[in-house]
């Protein structure tokens, strides 16, 4: 018999798989994987003796339940008893739930009598919600019937409490998984808009009405949903039930996740296959994020109605607020139906209304109805309207509730009537790894973290930023710029001056000043501009400063778009903005800032910017017993070049710790970061060819990631090389335990006479694998230092800048500086090199040779 229902499973899934692929209807497809598992179990519990045992049930529940049963779904069983069983039984049943799992099924079983089970429904929402979607399969159906009369509404959760608990349920479910749904591997099921929401809608209309949703009344008085929601709401069900079920068998295993491993395959298996710049996949995520985003706001709705039906009535009247709105027991509701008809403002001003009124927790089902409704109202007349433009510009000028109320016109397609270009971002992903959230959805968190500035919460937690927050006096420019700045993702063209177009044209029409709309306009085009050259250029060079100074070139600008980017840096992925960045970008700032302050381009030279940090570092070092005698000595030694690189507190910690180790010849010393920004680690020792690519061999084996390196050689031959690194959450290495074992780990690594890179120590990512990121190397020219600028963009595959800084070596190259910056699934680096006799690489020969050696080097680690 299990060799039989073996082969009868396995030919089962292969017919489910070719089904699949000929468009058989996916509500067919788990009814027939439902019926199949019918068969095997009842086959089963004939075989192991329990046919004639009238004392047994076996009841499915859950998924398997409600017959929606995919490849590899839990068989989720109830074994339902009249009594405890004795041993003969319990041997019967254990046998049956072996021959299960040795068919390879994953079993969620219960063995229960009657009693037991309405003991741990009355006190387990889950098991009572369970048991409503139950379904016998075999066994003693009295004992089912029976299991149903003990908790019907009348004995045990009554459909109020039942609802109430439902809604709590879900709220908790949205605090753990909202922020993922509309992440770039999200969660179909659990996430808002998913698979669950649907299911807490059949759960609370079973217990209330023992009917299904689709076969609720249709009387204009007792229907929940008008036909065309209720055709919206299962034709979405039925697309995310088919998306789980490809899920299934592409992960041939239970997997909710649309991860990257599968979005491909996935995007070709429904029709999307056109591969170039990605086009399949983005595309087929865009339909599944907008799937979602109709069904969260249908989900919203029927709850709403629900609500309205199932809970006790308030006995609280509607209120006016106005002639249009009334306050419906804290909800906002139009007065009259035809209100968005004969009054077309009020598809903007319901919003306003919303922020205007604090007491009001949302708008009514019907309103969001009628909203919907009426979109095609919203049309080219409707947006030249002046009255209509004012409003939306006083919904960004309110001091309430302005990302409350942008989420709404988003998930309601207001946003995206009212501004037609921004119905091309709605859903779209980016299919990389550094853009965490689709388009919208990142472009709303922006204007929620830029109004974070405004609590007391968030000021408290970004001070620096509130202080600066401060000083904007019309901070609707910054959501209007937030609103804009990526809706060009997607056209094709650079997106930044697409979108200062379209910004541009908007704040226009909308009545903004020449001077306030051109501002918007350029924090557009700009909006990359502060963390690129933060990020990738070297921000302790004068020269860098007065070049992005130059961009700048007012004070308020750069207030605005210091603002932007850090901002838009929290909301395109939570982990990206670590501590070392905003200090980059903090830095970046108060740089620039005094460099606006100087009237004069070059009215302080290099010389006198030399003389003012030595300054400092000699009042650091005041109390440190360290003679001005050493620090001149020092300085005198090491070239210019590190003077200007060096800030002031990294120049007085060499010095001071030198001076502690004066006779050794090798110095290493480590240190968390002020403010704990990053780990700073430097060497100081004879200088070795292979010294960079040693450390860096280290850090990237311990699971260390460098973000910069300062290295330099004094006139004595010896090596001062400072690297600046951080853990792999981003955060720095604190614990002294964990620096201790860094210091001897490199210790063991110098005295070693060779160098080699052990590609054991390194394990791609699994998501690494899913991207074919090109290898580039471009060179330029530094005009101050003579050096050689090689940018690098490559895989951000682990021990890449070991491998790349071994090529250096091998090549005659010295590494004078680098900046490393990671988006996502590409590496972003910049090395600022010479010749070993300290001249550019400008031969295009040489130039060629090194570009080859690197990607030859990384090509191999990649197979």
């Amino acid at each position: 018999m299990p060799v039989i229902l073996k082969e009868l499973l396995d030919e089962s899934y292969l017919k489910l798989k070719q089904d699949f692929e000929k468009k058989v209807h996916i509500k067919q497809l788990l009814l027939d994987r439902s019926n199949t598992i019918d068969h095997v179990v009842s086959e089963l519990w004939n075989s192991c003796g329990l046919m004639d045992n009238d004392s047994t049930s076996l009841v499915a529940v859950g998924g398997y339940g409600r017959a929606e049963m995919h490849p590899a779904s839990d068989v989720d069983l109830l074994l339902l008893l009249k009594d405890e069983p004795d041993s003969a039984l319990e041997e019967k049943l254990s046998d049956f739930l072996t021959s299960l799992w040795d068919l390879g099924l994953e079993i969620g079983h219960s063995v229960r009598t009657v009693e037991q089970c309405v003991e741990e429904a009355v006190l387990d929402l889950t098991v009572i919600t369970n048991l409503i979607e139950s379904r016998h399969i075999i066994g003693n159906k009295g004992l089912f019937e029976d299991l149903h009369e003990q908790i019907s509404t009348d004995k045990i959760w009554p459909s109020h409490t039942f609802f109430d608990a439902k809604m709590e349920e879900q709220r908790q479910r949205y605090r753990q998984y909202g922020d993922t749904a509309y992440r770039v591997e999200p969660n179909l099921k659990e996430g808002p808009g998913g698979l669950r929401d649907i299911q807490t809608i059949d759960w609370v209309i079973e217990r209330t009405y023992n009917i299904t949703l689709q076969n609720t009344p249709t009387s204009s008085e007792q229907k929940l949903l008008n036909p065309v929601e209720l055709n919206l709401l299962i034709e979405g069900k039925h697309f995310l039930w088919s998306v789980r079920f490809a899920l299934h068998m592409l992960a041939a295993r239970k997997e909710d996740r649309l991860l990257f491993d599968y979005q491909r395959d996935l995007a070709h298996a429904f029709g999307y296959t056109e591969d170039a710049d990605n086009q399949s996949v983005e595309q087929f995520m865009q339909r599944y994020y907008r799937t979602i985003t109709e069904l969260e706001r249908l989900n919203e709705v029927l709850l709403g109605v629900l609500r309205k039906r199932i809970l006790p009535p308030s006995n609280v009247d509607p209120v006016e607020i106005s002639p249009l709105y009334m306050n419906d027991d804290g909800y906002l509701a139009i007065s009259a139906p035809d209100i968005f008809k004969k009054h077309p403002h009020a598809l903007l001003g319901v919003f306003h209304q919303l922020q205007l009124t604090p007491d009001l927790k949302d708008l009514t089902p019907d309103t969001i109805r009628a909203i919907r409704n009426n979109l095609p109202l919203i049309n080219d007349a409707f947006r030249n309207k002046a009255e209509h433009k004012e409003i939306f510009i006083d919904i960004l000028k309110e001091s309430n509730g302005i990302t409350f109320v942008l989420r709404r016109m988003n998930r309601y397609g207001v946003l995206a009537a009212y501004i037609p270009a921004f119905a091309n971002i709605v859903g779209r992903m980016q299919y990389d790894l550094f853009h965490a959230f689709t388009v919208d959805d990142h472009t709303l968190g922006l204007v929620r973290n830029l109004r974070q500035l405004t609590i007391a919460k968030g000021r408290k937690k970004n001070p620096f930023q509130a202080k600066v927050f401060d000083k904007i006096h019309k901070p609707e420019l910054l959501y209007l710029a937030a609103l804009f700045h990526d809706i060009a993702k997607g056209r094709k063209g650079s997106h930044s001056e697409l979108g200062a177009v379209d910004a541009l044209e908007f704040c226009k029409s909308h009545g903004l000043s020449d001077y306030d709309s051109n501002l918007v306009s350029w924090l557009v085009k700009h909006h990359l501009t502060m963390s690129t050259t933060a990020q990738r250029k070297d921000i302790s060079d004068p020269e860098v400063i007065q070049k992005f100074a130059d961009i700048i070139a007012l004070p308020h600008r750069l207030d605005h778009l210091y603002l932007l980017t850090v901002s838009d840096i929290r909301s395109t992925n939570p982990t990206l903005l670590t501590a070392w960045k905003s200090s980059l970008l903090v830095e970046l700032f108060k740089s620039t800032s005094n460099c606006l302050k100087q009237q004069e381009t070059l009215s302080i030279s290099t010389q006198e910017l030399l003389q003012e940090k030595k300054e400092s570092v000699l009042g650091l070092l005041a109390n440190d017993d360290v003679p001005e005698e050493y620090c001149s000595e020092f300085w005198t030694n090491m070239r210019q070049e590190y003077l200007i690189q060096q800030p002031v507190n990294i120049q007085a910690w060499h010095i001071k710790e030198l001076k502690r180790a004066e006779k050794k010849k090798t110095v290493i010393r480590i240190r968390e970061a002020a403010k704990g920004t990053s780990t700073q680690l430097f060497i100081y020792t004879k200088d070795k060819d292979v010294l960079f690519p040693k450390i860096c061999a280290v850090l990237e084996q311990m699971q260390l990631n460098i973000v910069a390196a300062y290295l330099a050689t004094g006139n004595d031959g010896f090596a001062l090389d400072t690297i600046i690194f951080l853990n792999s959450k981003g955060k720095p290495v604190s614990l002294k335990s964990d620096q201790e074992v860094i210091l001897k780990t490199i210790k063991r690594s110098l005295k070693k006479k060779n160098f080699d890179i052990d590609d054991g120590h390194y394990r791609v990512p699994r998501q690494l694998q899913y991207f074919d990121t090109p290898t580039t190397v471009h060179f330029s020219q530094g005009n101050a230092n003579k050096q050689t600028i090689l940018t690098l963009q490559a895989a951000d595959t682990p021990g890449l800048l070991s491998r790349v800084s071994k090529v250096f070596h091998t090549k005659g190259i010295v590494v004078h500086n680098a900046r490393i910056a990671t988006l996502g699934e590409q590496a972003e680096d910049i090395f600022y090199i010479t010749t070993l006799v300290n001249q550019p690489i400008t031969d295009k020969n040489m130039q060629k040779d090194i570009r080859d050696a690197i990607k030859e080097t990384l090509q191999q680690a990649e197979l």
